[in-house]
């Protein structure tokens, strides 16, 4: 009995150690994991803070810096929206960025409050980039978006900077179309002259846009900014519409001339006998022998 019972102790330690053994492995498995996706995310923040800065250098490099450019430049998934301070010549971006990494059934993250000091007159000046703490990022502003007129005031300069650069075919396809709250509507290239229907976001218009019409030649160069109305940025839609019933109206009105023609159309013969004929002959123009024919 003794010898059974210290077999039946001996088989439940060995049994316990390896259990511990595997418990033990499997945390050090996830302490291991759980390291690397935040190193992960941890690296998915600083890629996104250089980056930044290389694009805030590039579009200093011509002495100025919009917000437009500026807003265009600070990008990454899950940010709070960065806030601008101009001083003397020197821009001060501040901005949240996140990284995530997935990990099994969920995600480990990590966030960086990061500020950019840019003057945008020295070109050569690097663009400086500093760390803060979370806290310092925690500030918002009560507007998601700039006022529509600030902001069309930034388009019609950068307009003015493509046009001279690419023509209207270089103002109609123009970076600037690409900022958050700016949508190209419509736009045509008529007479050397491009005209865009554009969409501003924290306007009072219907879903919060304002709608703009933009206008931009070459020779000279020339950009103009005008506000429509809400519906303004459907102009083009309905000119084409127009067009198309002008166009199917003028199609019928030549169909009923033809009809009236004293010819009857192309095969020399009347509407009402075309339509005699197709409807077949009547009784009393069918002869015994069952041919068609006069009396």
């Amino acid at each position: 009995m003794a010898r059974r019972g210290g077999c039946l102790i001996n088989g439940c330690l060995g049994v316990l150690v390896l259990a511990l053994v595997l418990v033990v492995g499997v945390m050090v498995s996830f302490w291991n994991t759980g390291r690397e996706a935040e190193a992960g995310a941890r690296d998915q923040v600083t890629a996104a803070a250089d980056a930044t800065r290389a694009r805030l250098a590039r579009a200093a490099a011509d002495g100025a810096l919009l917000d437009t450019e500026i807003e265009r430049a600070v990008r990454n998934v899950g940010k709070t929206w960065a806030t601008i301070e101009r001083r003397q010549g020197k821009v001060t971006v501040r901005a949240r960025f996140t990284g995530l990494v997935n990990v099994g059934f969920g995600g480990t993250e990590a966030d960086g409050c990061y500020r950019f000091a840019v003057v945008p007159a020295e070109a050569d000046q690097p663009v400086g980039v500093r760390e803060l703490p979370d806290k310092a990022c925690l500030f918002r502003s009560g507007r998601l978006y700039r006022e529509p007129a600030a902001v069309a005031e930034d388009i019609t300069t950068e307009l003015r900077t493509a046009v001279s650069d690419g023509g209207p075919e270089g103002a109609r396809s123009a970076e600037v179309w690409k900022t958050p709250g700016i949508e190209l509507a419509d736009s045509e290239i008529r007479g050397g002259r491009l005209t865009a229907l554009v969409r501003l976001s924290g306007g009072t218009g219907p879903q919060g846009e304002d709608c703009y019409e933009f206008r931009a030649k070459r020779e000279p160069v020339t950009v103009t900014a005008k506000k429509l109305k809400p519906d303004g940025c459907y102009r083009f839609q309905r000119e084409q519409a127009a067009k198309a019933e002008k166009t199917r109206r003028a199609e019928t009105r030549s169909g009923r001339q033809d009809d009236r023609a004293p010819d009857g159309g192309r095969d020399g013969r009347r509407p009402v006998d075309r339509r005699r004929d197709a409807a077949g002959p009547r009784p009393s123009e069918v002869r015994r022998d069952g041919r068609r024919g006069g009396r």
